[in-house]
Parts: structure tokens; C-alpha cells; sequence
């Protein structure tokens, strides 16, 4: 072999290594990349289940608690830096509502048609234009997360999480959303079961609405009360002794069962209804303080009641009602000071007519 030939051969095989030495190193590099991507997804999965299981912890503290579903509403505005959050519990074939933040009324329905529009299952808005009629842009609503809650007997609520900005809400935060439903659903399950037995010794014998004592026990232990909104609603039902004393306390007592239901009827799970004493009844709305709103559905109990029959022995008869509102928003005032604003409303009332509500300016 010359050595322009044996040159040629070193040459050759210098050029395979390197050949050799390229595909090694891409190969090298790329597995590298992989892994580091594997490391960077386990990682982004180990923080969602820690974020999942401090969660968890979280909500379990409460489990007892009637304020449960305020405390998962305000933790969902945390963690998704959302403007509003919604909870639903489902009814028979519809969703009720048990708790909103800064949400009004009015939206309710157009978010349960959100619901079943999406056939009760996961679903993303993002919009350029408002979702909801809004007032200015500082209220319009352009994305819109819903995931709904299931426990292992079926469906058992929906979460609706609403952002001012556009094309907020991703996939990611659906999944997140999913999975932290999952354990939201187990909570809830055994909040309304705890609650249900709690409830049997907390409920007046007779019309089954809430007693006295478990009014106040339960809206004393709101943290910083004096500090949150909401409102207070005082009703006597008129001349309800006149009532006993012409028809006997058996329709007396026929009467004051049929006004609690149509006054429970016209609340949401998470108000509290009780028998403030005799005649006497009384509401705790729990963030509801647009007096509008507030006004309409205080009208619309008066006038179901005065519109409503009640049957008694071979006879029917009805009712009015007096209510004294009291609408408490940024004021320091006490539940005691609250009620006895309430009441004093209610007074006017009685002495100017009855049938009537008179609610704060």
C-alpha cells in the first residue's frame, strides 16, 4: 500500500468515528433533554399532588364546620386568582346554589344553563366578549371554568370559577380543577351527613325550621362577623293570636308550619331559617346584600303568603305578614345590634298597616 492510499484509509476512518461521535453525542444530548423533561413533569406532578394534598388537609379541618362551603369558595378564589366562584349542589334534576362570592342573583340562572348546556360535564369559556351582562367592563366576565363534583354515588355538584381576563383557563387548570373536585366532593358528602344528624336536635319540634340556639350558635361562630356582610330579616306573622283564638291553636299550628315552608322555600342551603320565638321568625342571609335583590325576595314571600289558602277542618283561611329588613354591609355592628336594627323595622310595620316590609336606606 502507497501512502497516498494509506492516507486515504486513515482519512476514511477518522471521518466514520467522527460519524460515529456526532450520532453519540445527538443521541447522548437528546436523551439528556428527555429525561431532564421527565424530571420537569414528575416535578410539576409531585407539586399538584402536594398542592392537592395541602389542599386536602385544608378542607378536612372543616369538615364539620357550617361555614364549609364559604371556606372552599374563598380557597378556590386563591388558588385560581379568580374574580368569582360558584357552588352547586345538585337537587332531583336541577343544581341550588350554596355559595357565591361577590356573585349576584341575577346570574344563577344563566350559570345553571351553562351547566346543562355542557351536559353536566367539564367545560372551558374562553370568550372575547362578555359571557354575562355586565354593568361596565370592571364587572364583564370573559372566562368561565366548570368542572362538576361526583362522589362514588353519582353526580353531587358543580364548581364554577369566572375570570375578568381573556383566555384565562386552560387545560391545566381544568385538570387541577378536576382532581381537586374529587376530594371537594368527599368533603361535602361528609359535611351534609355530619350536618343532617346535627341538625335533627338543632330544628324546632314543630315546624322543623332551625331553633333559637342554633341560630346564634352557628352565626356567633362566623370569624370576624362584625366585619362581614350580610343581612337580617325579622317576621311576625299578623294577628296570629287572633288566628288561634278563632280557629283553635291545632290550625295555629297548621298556619305556622305552611308560613315556615314558604319562607324556606325562598332561601338558599347555606341561609339560616329559624323560630325566633312564638310567632316570630327570623333570616340570616348569608352574603346577600344587594337591597334590590334583597327587597324582591322579601316581597315575594309576602306576597305568597297572603295569596296562599290554608286549609283547615272544613274551612280555609290565610294569613299576612309583617318583615323588618336590615341589610348590613361595611358597618362594625354586632348580630345582636343587627337584629334589634331588624326588628325596629319590623315595629314600623306593625304599627303602619301591616302586610308590609320596610328595609334600611
Amino acid at each position: 500500500m502507497d501512502n497516498k492510499t494509506a492516507n486515504n484509509t486513515y482519512l476514511d476512518l477518522n471521518s466514520m468515528d467522527s460519524e460515529k461521535f456526532e450520532k453519540y453525542q445527538r443521541f447522548t444530548e437528546q436523551t439528556i433533554f428527555d429525561l431532564s423533561q421527565q424530571i420537569t413533569e414528575l416535578e410539576q406532578k409531585l407539586n399538584v399532588f402536594t398542592n392537592l394534598l395541602e389542599i386536602s388537609n385544608y378542607i378536612n379541618q372543616y369538615i364539620k364546620s357550617q361555614n364549609l362551603f364559604p371556606l372552599i369558595n374563598d380557597m378556590l378564589i386563591g388558588v385560581f386568582g379568580a374574580k368569582y366562584s360558584t357552588i352547586y349542589i345538585k337537587s332531583d334534576d336541577d343544581y341550588v346554589q350554596v355559595t357565591s362570592r361577590n356573585f349576584s342573583y341575577d346570574c344563577i340562572e344563566m350559570e345553571k344553563q351553562l351547566i346543562f348546556e355542557h351536559h353536566e360535564e367539564e367545560f372551558i369559556i374562553n370568550s372575547t366578549e362578555p359571557i354575562y351582562p355586565a354593568k361596565d367592563a370592571s364587572t364583564a366576565i370573559y372566562s368561565c371554568l366548570g368542572v362538576p363534583i361526583k362522589i362514588n354515588s353519582g353526580p353531587l355538584g358543580f364548581i364554577l370559577i369566572q375570570h375578568r381576563e381573556k383566555n384565562y383557563f386552560s387545560k391545566d387548570h381544568a385538570t387541577f380543577l378536576s382532581s381537586l373536585a374529587n376530594h371537594v366532593g368527599v368533603a361535602i358528602e361528609n359535611n351534609l351527613l355530619y350536618n343532617q344528624i346535627k341538625e335533627s336536635a338543632c330544628k324546632d319540634g314543630l315546624t322543623n325550621i332551625f331553633n333559637k340556639k342554633y341560630f346564634f350558635d352557628t352565626i356567633l361562630s362566623i370569624p370576624n362577623l362584625s366585619q362581614q356582610y350580610y343581612t337580617i330579616v325579622m317576621i311576625d306573622i299578623d294577628n296570629f293570636k287572633k288566628v288561634n283564638d278563632t280557629y283553635g291553636h291545632p290550625y295555629g299550628d297548621i298556619v305556622l308550619k305552611t308560613i315556615c315552608s314558604i319562607i324556606k322555600n325562598n332561601t338558599r342551603p347555606n341561609d339560616i331559617v329559624a323560630r325566633y320565638g312564638g310567632e316570630e321568625i327570623i333570616i340570616y342571609f348569608n352574603n346577600f346584600i344587594d337591597k334590590s335583590l334583597v327587597a324582591k325576595r322579601v316581597e315575594q314571600m309576602r306576597y305568597q303568603i297572603e295569596t296562599t289558602s290554608i286549609p283547615g277542618d272544613g274551612f280555609e283561611s290565610s294569613v299576612t305578614a309583617s318583615f323588618g329588613v336590615y341589610v348590613k354591609t361595611d358597618e362594625a355592628l354586632s348580630l345582636d345590634e343587627v337584629i334589634k336594627l331588624a326588628d325596629s323595622n319590623l315595629y314600623i310595620c306593625k304599627r303602619s298597616g301591616k302586610n308590609k316590609f320596610l328595609i334600611n336606606e
